[in-house]
């Protein structure tokens, strides 16, 4: 699973059937369709004696009369307005592997009528979202969905819809952008910037009838488009990031010629001549790496020494939970973790070898003798 609890406090999307008309969530903001109607009088005196006073009308009121007028009227038009925003301001750590690794955002509604959402992803290729780094790895948009939250806190299995249907003025929605498995081509301290970009569509179109800006001279009785988002485009974005945190093997392997037969000190690989190996492994990743095996395929042309360590142990072992092993044939008889199977492999592993914690490291030494 994610590394990270899901981030920040969420708001519940709220969906409804049929488009209303939202009446209060918001009372700074006049909803659009209101009806704005109003009618000016004039009062005035003749000869100094009060006249009956004169209202307005659209097309110009003489009748004099209280009630006579006609009120002046227009619709209010819809002002299209949104923001979308990472949470957290963190990035979401995960391992190369995991399932479900979830970046989340926010998306409020800050217009004046009902709308719906289309999304798109893209990969950021320069930049950094955190001051702990830039994108530097490609984690594949191919793998990435888009998912808005149903209502339950964080992402579940109810989060399906990858649109957003209807969302009323005043209201926030919760989305998630869900990696189902990290791909394991990431490596230990990668980093990639997910941009999430949201743009109005007409709402209960599940986001595939995108708004359009109305055009031309005003009509006062119809309610027209306005985009008045800050690039005037309906479309506003934000990034997040995937920051991964695994173990980083570095594995060597050296060889030393300890005796030739004739001299311990600058012996020579010759036959009959004992090679000691030494294998080591570090970590220099930020999670421990565990369930350690190590395998390593005997050379046909040497054969594997025995009893030459403490104990009349055939391994060393260093940093490991245990100093020494035994390699039996076949079966791992003591069981200590060691053998060496009928593939002529030399095997170490638990429980002799677990995990390596960061900035750990184990040894492994063993002895072979040329034919």
């Amino acid at each position: 699973m994610i590394c990270r609890t899901l981030k920040g406090l969420r708001t519940a999307l709220v969906a409804v059937a049929a488009l209303g008309w939202w009446m209060g969530a918001n009372a700074q903001m006049t909803p659009a369709n209101t009806t704005i109607a109003n009618r000016a009088t004039v009062n005035y005196t003749v000869g100094g004696l009060t006249q009956a006073p004169v209202e307005s009308s659209p097309s110009g009121n003489t009748t004099p009369g209280v009630g006579l007028g006609t009120a002046t009227t227009f619709v209010v038009d819809n002002r299209v307005d949104l923001t979308v925003a990472e949470v957290g301001a963190t990035a979401t750590t995960t391992t190369p592997g995991a399932p479900d690794a979830v970046l989340t955002y926010t998306v409020v509604n800050t217009g004046n009528a009902p709308q719906g959402y289309a999304f798109t992803l893209a990969e950021e290729t320069t930049g950094s979202v955190f001051p702990a780094g830039n994108d530097n790895a490609d984690f594949g948009l191919g793998s990435l969905v888009v998912r808005v939250d149903a209502g339950a806190p964080g992402y579940d299995a109810g989060d399906t819809a990858g649109a957003i249907d209807i969302l009323n003025p005043g209201q926030t929605a919760t989305v998630f952008v869900v990696s189902p498995s990290v791909p394991l081509t990431l490596l230990n301290g990668n980093r990639t910037n997910i941009r999430l970009q949201a743009r109005v569509a007409r709402p209960n179109t599940g986001g595939a009838t995108l708004e359009t800006q109305t055009g031309g001279v005003n009509d006062p009785t119809v309610v027209e488009v306005v985009f008045a988002d800050a690039g005037r485009d309906a479309t506003e974005s934000a990034v997040d990031q995937f920051f991964i945190q695994s173990a980083a093997i570095t594995v060597t392997k050296s060889q030393n010629v300890l005796d030739d037969g004739f001299t311990t000190v600058d012996a020579r690989a010759i036959p009959n001549a004992l090679v000691e190996y030494t294998i080591g492994v570090t970590n220099t990743g930020f999670s421990a790496a565990n369930g350690i095996a190590i395998s390593d395929p005997i050379p046909t042309t040497t054969t594997f020494q025995t009893g030459l360590y403490a104990g009349g142990s055939d391994v060393a072992i260093t940093g490991g939970v245990a100093a020494t092993c035994v390699a039996e044939t076949l079966t791992d008889v003591n069981g200590d973790g060691c053998l060496r199977n009928n593939a002529g492999e030399l095997i170490v592993g638990a429980p002799a070898l677990v995990s390596i914690a960061p900035a750990g490291s184990v040894t492994v030494r063993f002895t072979v003798r040329i034919k």
